[in-house]
This record gives structure tokens, sequence and C-alpha cells, in this order.
């Protein structure tokens, strides 16, 4: 099924100007909804990579260009709230950055929620990721955790440290009804109740039947709600990114 999406040239992230990325970034949005009575949460900025696999650096630019889309439509009122993730990495080196951000639009920043991902073994200035934790929830800004490891309970140092309202996780790709008792179980385990988790990737009546059945809450995925094209606002500011519209053939494609 065509995901609905906006795709931006990825050359002004190209670290030599005689050789730009041939290769663009794109975004869409992802209603995130109760599985019971599909009452609306918020919407999540997706974003990823075609044609390329961004650097950390690259890959940082991204995700602050996309937290500063998404303070602009709530600011625009294009959105009521906004879901956005940023790694372990992009925090650890551009932590001022993102508060920066924040506070360019105080009368809306609690409208936001922010998912973190990554690897706590690898994030030698843990302090940082925790100083952005308390900093959102003092703005009473939502704090969730992306769940990328094949199995929950691989991730609990990175849950311990974050200490999330929400986690988001992957539907299990298979049917079978131990597989979503299993990922409930080892959610449970991990410290996040079935209420506060949301699954994506939701495409079919048999998942939806299935998450019910586990007693998740909320989630994603064209069997909950069709994806679509982020709204119009202003256009990203030169210094957080320089992207321009454009269609794109590569069919490789990275999340972001």
């Amino acid at each position: 099924m065509a995901i609905a999406l906006k795709r931006w040239a990825a050359a002004p992230l190209s670290r030599d100007r005689n050789h730009p990325i041939d290769g663009c970034v794109c975004a869409t949005m992802w209603p995130t909804r109760t599985l019971a009575e599909r009452q609306r949460w918020f919407d999540e900025l997706y974003i990823w990579t075609e044609g390329f696999r961004p650097s950390t650096t690259q890959r940082a630019r991204i995700q602050i260009a996309a937290l500063d889309q998404a303070l602009r439509m709530l600011d625009c009122e294009s959105a009521d709230s906004v879901a956005v993730t940023l790694s372990f990495a992009t925090v650890e080196r551009h932590l001022d950055a993102i508060v920066q951000h924040l506070l360019r639009y105080p009368l809306v920043a609690h409208r936001l929620a922010v998912i973190l991902r990554g690897s706590q073994d690898h994030v030698p200035a843990r302090y940082r990721i925790r100083s952005l934790v308390d900093y959102l929830r003092c703005g009473q800004t939502t704090v969730g955790y992306r769940i990328t490891m094949p199995r929950v309970t691989m991730e609990i140092h990175g849950l311990d440290l974050v200490q999330p309202d929400f986690a988001k996780v992957l539907a299990p790709s298979s049917n079978r009804d131990e597989s979503w008792t299993d990922l409930v179980a080892e959610v449970r385990i991990a410290g996040i109740a079935p209420q506060s988790l949301i699954v994506a990737g939701l495409e079919t009546e048999r998942q939806l039947e299935l998450a019910r059945r586990a007693g998740i809450r909320f989630g994603q995925g064209s069997a909950v709600r069709r994806s679509f094209e982020p709204p119009e606002t202003p256009a990203f500011r030169p210094e957080v990114a320089a992207y321009t519209p454009q269609e794109s053939r590569h069919t490789l494609s990275t999340a972001v």
C-alpha cells in the first residue's frame, strides 16, 4: 500500500559540495490511536532516508530539523499533538540546540511527544539524556522510548535510563497468539504496562484483533489509520536544513 509522504533533496547534507548526496529525506505522519475506541493521541512525524545511509552527524541534523518542523506544526495550529524521534547520539551531541528549539515555542511544547531511542551501553554522557528527559517533563512534554532490538528485554538498560511514559515497538511478524502474549510479557518485565505501549506496523484486521486481545492500547498502521502528508508550514530555517522538494527513484530506505 502506498504511503502518503513528502520528499526533500538530501544534497544540503553533503560533506563535499562537489559530490552532493543523490538521495532524499522522506517524511510522513502516522496517526496514533487507541485500538478499541479509535481515540486520537498524537500524529508521529516519521522520518527516513532513501538512496543513502546518513552519518551520525547527518542523522542528527535531520532529527533536529524534524523537531523544528513538529514545533512549527503545533505553532501554526496545523496539528493538535505531534511526536518526533531523537536518538541518544543526537541528544548527547546537540542537547543545547534541542533545548533552543523548544525554547522558541514555549506555548506549544507541552503538546509535543519526544520518542528517544538508542543503546544505553554506547552513551558515555548518560547525564545529558537524563537532563533532556527532566527538562521535557518539567515542560509537561510526554517522553517515550522506541524499542528497536529483537527482544524488549534487550533494551532494559535504555528503558531504565529514560523511564518513559510510553514505549513504541514494531508489531510481531507472526500472527500466532503466543507471539503477542510473549511481547506483552516482555514489556511487563521491562516495566512498561501494555496500556502504555504503541504497536506500529498494524496492517491487517488480524493484527488488530491480536493486539486487542493482548491488552495493547495504542497502535499505528494502515489498519488503524492511513498515514498522511505532513501539513504545510513555513520553510525550514537555513541553519537547520535547506531541503527542497523533489521526487526520488531510489528504493534503499533508512529510518532516521
